[in-house]
C-alpha cells in the first residue's frame, strides 16, 4: 500500500495490537502521547493485513484546528483516494455537507483512517466533529473509521456507547520488559532482563523514547549506557509543541514533587482546569494514578519526571524555587515535617529548614530518617559544622537511614524522658548543642518506637563518642542504653554484661548510695531489673525493690510497671498477682495509644490475668487490643489456658513469624507450642518446639519464659537431661524434685509414652483415637493405658482425668 508514513524498521509493535486492528471494528481508537507508536501500529497493520476494504489514510494538520478546516482536509483525502465527490463546494460550510452525504450514501466497504486526530477542531468544533463521525459510523454499516490521536475525545467515549469500538490506549501501546529485551536483541544491544524491566519503569514504557535510547546504545557499540535520559528529546519537543501555556506550566510545575494530589496540583499550578488537565494527561499515558485512602495520588515515570525537570530548569529556572516554597507551605499546613523539610532545603530556605529540624527532630529520626539525611547533606558546609543536629544526621544517621514504611508503633518521642536525659549532663549545655545528648535521645526515641536495631546503633555511637572526648567521659550512658535494648530483646546475659562494665557498675553504686535517681539512672536500673527477672536470678527481688518510679507518668515509668508485673507473675502470691493486674490496667490510661509500651503493658495484662485465673477478663482484653507482633503471644497463652490447643499453636506461630515481634517473646511462644502439642498428644512436635525454646534460653540466658510452661510438661519434654533440667527457674537437682512437692500432693512417675497417652485421654475417649493421634498400634496404647491406670490407682478414663489435677507427674 503506497502513500503511508515511514516508520522505524524496529518499531516493537506487539502482535496482539495488529491482530486486534485486523478484526476491523466499526470504530477503532488509538490514543497515546507523542512517540507512543500509534502511527507505527496503524502502518504495520495496513502492511500486514489481507482482504481489507478500500482504504483512505490522512494525517491532519493545524488547518484542521477549525471545524471547516477539518472537513476540507477530509474531503481532499477522499478525493485523492478516488472518491467521486460532488464538484468543489461554493462555500466552506459545504465541505461538511459534501463529505457526510457521500459517506452516508457509500454502499461499498470503506476504511477511513485519520491520524493526528487530536488536531480536529482543536480551536473550535471538536464536539461537533466527533458527534458527526459517530453518527456516520452508526448509520452506515459499510463505513469503518480508525482515529489515532493524543487526547481523550468524545469520539472514543460517546462512540463506545453507540457502536462496537476497539480502544487501544497508552497501557496497550507501552512496551513491556520482554518487548524491550527482544527489541534490544534485534538491534544488537546487550541488555539483561532486569535492565529491560528497569528501562520500562523509568520511561513508563514509552516506545519512541526507548527506541531512541537503544539506537544510541547500538551506535556506541551495543553497550547499555544505563542512562535514563532517553526521554529528553521527546519531552523537550512535546513541551515546545504544546499550544496552551497553562498545560505547559502544569506539566513543568507538577513534575517537581515526586507525587501529588489534586489539592497540591491546584496550589502549585493554579492556571486552568486542574481536573480536566489531570484527566487528559493521565489519558495520554504520562501520569500514573494510585488510589489511596485520602484520594487519588499522581506521579510521572522517573525518567519522564527527570526530563520535565531538566526542561523546566533550562527554560524557567525561577519556577523550581516558587513551587518548592508552595510545597513547603502546604506540607506545613498538613503537619508533614518531612515534606516541609525537603522542600525548604530545595528552596534554599535554610532558617525554615532548621526550624523544622529543631521542632520535629524525634519524628524525623524515626519516620523519615532518609529525608532528614538528604536534607542535612544539602546544607552549606559551614552550617553543618555549627549545628549539632546536622552533624548527627550526616555523621551517624546516614549509616542506618533507609527507605522505611509506616512505623509499627506510634509515639515518636517522650518529651519528659528527653528532658530528663538533658538534665543528666554534668556540664551545663543548651539542648541541641551536645552531641552525646542527641545520640542518647535518638537511641531513646528509636527504643520507644520499637526500632531496637537502630536504638542499639545510636547508643553504641553515644558510648563511642563519650569514650573519645577529653575530660571526664560518660560512656556508661551509652552502655546503659545498650543494656536496656538487650533486656527488651529478651537477652539478659548480654544486658548484664553491659551493666557489669566498670564505669556502669561504679555509676550505679554511686547513684544508689546518693539516692539521686534521675532518668538515666532509672534507665540502667530498669535494664538490670528486667534482665534479672528474665534470667530468674536470685537477685531479681532486690533489683525490683530498688526500682524507683519516674517522676512522670511516661514511658520510663510504664517500663517499671511492666517489669514489676513480670516479676510478680513468677514469685507473687495470688493476692499480689490480682493487685498487680489492677496496677497495669491503671497504667494503660497514661500511655499513648498505639505505642510500643502500650502493647507491652496490654500483653502483660493478659498474662497477669491468666496467672490470676481471670480468663474471662483476659478474653475481654484480647478482644479489644490490636493484634500485631508479640501481642499474639498473649493470645496464644490465653488459648492454652482455655485448652484451645490448635488456636494456641496458630497464635504462637503468628507471633514467631510476625515482623513486629520482639525477640523476648520467642522463647515463650515456642513454649506455648510445646505445651499445646504435648497436651494434644503429639510428642514429636512438642519436642521440636521445646528444643527451639531451650536453644533460645541457652543463647540469651532467658529463664522466666520457661516457667510459663507447667513444670510437669517441662520435665516430661526434658527427658531426664540434667543440662536441660538445670535451665528451669529456681532449679533443683532431679534427685530433689520430690522434695519441692507439697506432702499432700502425691508424686507419680510415668514413662514418656505413658505421659503422652494420659494427655491424649483428654482429647480421645478410647485407645483407637489415641492410637491414631500418636501413631501407635491400638494394642500398644491399651498396654500403656493399663500401666497409667495402675500407677494412678484408678480404673477408668474419667477417674484418671479427675486425678491428674491432684498429683505431680514426673517422667
Amino acid at each position: 500500500m503506497s502513500g503511508l508514513p515511514r516508520i522505524p524498521l524496529e518499531s516493537g509493535i506487539a502482535d496482539d495490537l495488529v491482530k486486534a486492528l485486523a478484526r476491523l471494528h466499526p470504530l477503532s481508537i488509538l490514543r497515546g502521547p507523542r512517540g507512543y507508536g500509534k502511527t507505527s501500529a496503524v502502518v504495520t497493520w495496513l502492511r500486514q493485513a489481507e482482504d481489507l476494504p478500500e482504504v483512505v489514510y490522512t494525517t491532519l494538520t493545524t488547518e484542521s484546528n477549525e471545524r471547516e478546516g477539518f472537513w476540507a482536509q477530509l474531503r481532499d483525502a477522499l478525493a485523492r483516494a478516488g472518491g467521486q465527490l460532488d464538484p468543489a463546494p461554493s462555500a466552506a460550510d459545504d465541505d461538511e455537507r459534501v463529505v457526510t452525504t457521500w459517506l452516508a450514501q457509500r454502499r461499498e466497504p470503506l476504511l477511513v483512517i485519520i491520524d493526528d486526530y487530536h488536531e480536529a477542531g482543536l480551536r473550535h468544533g471538536a464536539a461537533s466533529i466527533d458527534d458527526t463521525l459517530v453518527d456516520l459510523v452508526r448509520q452506515n454499516d459499510q463505513l469503518y473509521l480508525a482515529a489515532a490521536g493524543r487526547t481523550l475525545r468524545a469520539l472514543e467515549t460517546v462512540g463506545s456507547l453507540s457502536v462496537d469500538t476497539l480502544v487501544i490506549g497508552p497501557d496497550e501501546l507501552r512496551l513491556t520488559g520482554d518487548m524491550v529485551y527482544a527489541l534490544a536483541t534485534r538491534t544488537g544491544v546487550q541488555l539483561t532482563h532486569d535492565r529491560a524491566e528497569q528501562i520500562v519503569v523509568d520511561l513508563g514504557g514509552w516506545p519512541s523514547a526507548i527506541r531512541a535510547g537503544l539506537q544510541r546504545a547500538a551506535a556506541s557499540g551495543g553497550r547499555d549506557t544505563a542512562e535514563v535520559t532517553f526521554a529528553d528529546n521527546y519531552i523537550g519537543a512535546m513541551v515546545r509543541d504544546l499550544r496552551f501555556e497553562n498545560v505547559r506550566a502544569f506539566l513543568l510545575r507538577t513534575a517537581i514533587p515526586e507525587q501529588f494530589d489534586i489539592e497540591t496540583a491546584r496550589m502549585i499550578a493554579p492556571e486552568g482546569n486542574t481536573v480536566r488537565m489531570l484527566r487528559n494527561i493521565r489519558a495520554a499515558g504520562l501520569l500514573a494514578e494510585r488510589r489511596t485512602v485520602d484520594g487519588p495520588s499522581y506521579s510521572y515515570p522517573p525518567a519522564i519526571r527527570a526530563a520535565l525537570i531538566r526542561v523546566m530548569r533550562e527554560s524557567r529556572p525561577e519556577v523550581e524555587h516558587e513551587v518548592h516554597l508552595e510545597l513547603m507551605r502546604l506540607a506545613t499546613s498538613r503537619h508533614d515535617p518531612a515534606e516541609a523539610l525537603v522542600h525548604a532545603v530545595h528552596a534554599g530556605e535554610w532558617t525554615a529548614a532548621l526550624d523544622v529540624i529543631e521542632s520535629d527532630w524525634g519524628m524525623l529520626l524515626t519516620t523519615a530518617p532518609r529525608a532528614l539525611v538528604q536534607a542535612a547533606q544539602m546544607f552549606p558546609a559551614p552550617m553543618v559544622a555549627e549545628n549539632v543536629r546536622l552533624r548527627v544526621a550526616t555523621r551517624y544517621l546516614s549509616e542506618v537511614a533507609g527507605p522505611v514504611g509506616k512505623p509499627v508503633w506510634s509515639g515518636a518521642e517522650s518529651a519528659s524522658f528527653n528532658a530528663e536525659i538533658a538534665m543528666h549532663r554534668t556540664e551545663l549545655v543548651d539542648a541541641g548543642d551536645d552531641e552525646l545528648l542527641l545520640l542518647m535521645q535518638w537511641g531513646a526515641t528509636c527504643l520507644l518506637m520499637g526500632d531496637l536495631d537502630t536504638a542499639m546503633y545510636a547508643f553504641s555511637q553515644a558510648r563511642a563518642w563519650a569514650m573519645m572526648t577529653d575530660g571526664e567521659t560518660e560512656s556508661y550512658l551509652g552502655a546503659a542504653g545498650l543494656a536496656l535494648v538487650h533486656a527488651l530483646q529478651g537477652e539478659p546475659d548480654q544486658a548484664l554484661r553491659w551493666l557489669d562494665e566498670p564505669g556502669v557498675a561504679d555509676w550505679l553504686e554511686r547513684v544508689q548510695q546518693d539516692g539521686t535517681v534521675d532518668a538515666m539512672a532509672l534507665l540502667a536500673l530498669s535494664a538490670r531489673a528486667l534482665a534479672l527477672v528474665d534470667a530468674a536470678h536470685p537477685e531479681a527481688d532486690a533489683a525490683v525493690e530498688v526500682l524507683a518510679e519516674s517522676r512522670h507518668r511516661d514511658e520510663l515509668w510504664a517500663l517499671s510497671v511492666f517489669i514489676r508485673a513480670l516479676h510478680v507473675m513468677r514469685v507473687g502470691s495470688s493476692e499480689e498477682v490480682v493487685r498487680q493486674a489492677n496496677v497495669v490496667r491503671s497504667a494503660l490510661r497514661y500511655i499513648r495509644r498505639g505505642s510500643l509500651m502500650e502493647a507491652l503493658l496490654t500483653a502483660t495484662l493478659v498474662e497477669v490475668l491468666i496467672e490470676g485465673g481471670m480468663l474471662m477478663v483476659a478474653q475481654e482484653v484480647t478482644e479489644s487490643m490490636e493484634h500485631r507482633g508479640f501481642t499474639w503471644n498473649a493470645i496464644a497463652r490465653l488459648r492454652l489456658a482455655q485448652e484451645s490447643y490448635p488456636e494456641a499453636i496458630e497464635a504462637a506461630r503468628t507471633a514467631i513469624h510476625s515482623s513486629a515481634a520482639s525477640g523476648r517473646y520467642l522463647l515463650a511462644a515456642h513454649g506455648v507450642i510445646a505445651s499445646a502439642e504435648l497436651r494434644s498428644g503429639r510428642f514429636a512436635q512438642a519436642r521440636e518446639a521445646f528444643r527451639a525454646a531451650i536453644t533460645r534460653a541457652r543463647q540469651t540466658g532467658q529463664r522466666r519464659g520457661l516457667a510459663l510452661m507447667h513444670r510437669y510438661a517441662f520435665t516430661a519434654l526434658a527427658g531426664g537431661d540434667e543440662s536441660i533440667l538445670s535451665l528451669w527457674p529456681d532449679h533443683l537437682p532431679t534427685s530433689e524434685v520430690a522434695e519441692e512437692v507439697d506432702d499432700d500432693i502425691p508424686m507419680v512417675t510415668l514413662t514418656v509414652r505413658e505421659a503422652q497417652v494420659l494427655h491424649a485421654l483428654e482429647e480421645h475417649a478410647g485407645p483407637v483415637g489415641i492410637a491414631h493421634a500418636l501413631g501407635l498400634s491400638v494394642n500398644t496404647v491399651k498396654t500403656h493405658m493399663r500401666a497409667v491406670y495402675r500407677k494412678l490407682d484408678v480404673s477408668n478414663r474419667n477417674q484418671a482425668l479427675a486425678k491428674v489435677g491432684r498429683i505431680m507427674i514426673h517422667t
